[in-house]
């Protein structure tokens, strides 16, 4: 059983049941799928599933991460390397724009700050706010003629 919700009237829903009561019903939209991802043809009926729309996507793409729910197929098995490649390169090989050099520049060491000189920079912000809105009111005041 689902996790359960309740409404704002009190009822209890239950999402992964409604979810599974209406994963044939067409989804809306123009993609033509039902709400379970299954390419629909005409009448309703199922062209092919989610499972053959994904697949054929990852036999296409060899690069993109398959879905953990979807198991992989005979050709996405098969593209293991055969050396990890740690054995295959040695520091050597590494091209010199590659190696990283440490900069000159020292590292920025923050200040620990104390609660009452922390306190006292929340003060200082607070009051140049106060001070800029009231700017602005005069700046309003004086160019709508009010007081």
């Amino acid at each position: 059983m689902g996790r359960t919700y309740r409404t704002m009237q009190g009822k209890a829903i239950d999402m992964d049941k409604l979810r599974s009561q209406n994963e044939l019903t067409p989804a809306v939209g123009n993609m033509k799928v039902n709400a379970r991802g299954d390419e629909i043809g005409p009448g309703g009926k199922i062209v092919r599933t989610r499972e053959q729309i994904v697949s054929s996507y990852y036999e296409a793409n060899p690069k993109a991460t398959p879905d953990a729910d979807v198991k992989p197929t005979v050709a996405q098995t098969n593209n293991k390397p055969q050396n990890p490649p740690s054995q295959t390169m040695k520091i050597e090989d590494t091209p010199v724009s590659e190696v990283v050099t440490e900069s000159s520049e020292p590292e920025v060491v923050k200040q620990e700050v104390t609660p009452e000189q922390a306190e006292e920079q929340v003060l200082d912000k607070g009051v140049e706010a106060v001070k800029k809105a009231r700017a602005r009111r005069r700046g309003i005041a004086d160019a709508t003629g009010g007081n």
